[in-house]
């Protein structure tokens, strides 16, 4: 059986979108007692990221 199209660039951008998850929690986690600005940042950060992949336009993902 034979792969997917695409499926390289699709599983390297879920890569990407897994990484820039754990930069944005690992950046925030260490000020959550001390700077809620970095923490409110973070969390914004994550949820921009989380929206791209909700959205779900895998043809701009990979193009």
């Amino acid at each position: 059986m034979e792969a997917a199209p695409n499926t390289e660039a699709l599983d390297q951008q879920f890569k990407d979108f897994i990484q820039g998850l754990k930069k944005a929690v690992g950046a925030g986690i260490p000020h959550l007692k001390d700077d809620p600005k970095v923490v409110d940042q973070a969390i914004a950060d994550c949820k921009e990221i989380l929206d791209v992949v909700i959205e779900g336009d895998v043809k701009q993902w990979i193009s």
